[in-house]
């Protein structure tokens, strides 16, 4: 995947990063709870971005920061609700 604002190239995810942005984008850009989500990504955690953490040791890698620039630019999340969507997969409507 490329995004025009990552200037370092094709973004690489492991599958479970893939299976969480599979699983977000089937929800049409509706809010879902966390667990729900990794569910359908067949996932054991109960939120999203545990997949997309860095390791300090990792830290500046493109490679490791590339998924978690991704998904700050793509999903958006209610931390008090425990609800994450992607507004992208909504068309239109779902992009504003």
């Amino acid at each position: 995947m490329t995004l025009a604002t990552w200037s370092q190239g094709p973004i690489r995810y492991t599958e479970g990063q893939a299976a969480v942005f599979k699983s977000l984008w089937s929800f049409k850009a509706v809010e879902v709870d966390g667990e729900r989500v990794m569910q359908r990504a067949g996932l054991a955690s109960g939120k999203p971005n545990d997949l997309f953490k860095i390791k300090k040791r990792y830290k500046g890698n493109p490679d490791y920061e590339g998924p978690l620039f991704a998904y700050r630019a793509l999903v958006k999340s209610n931390r008090r609700e425990g609800t994450y969507w992607m507004p992208c997969a909504g068309g239109a409507a779902g992009s504003a």
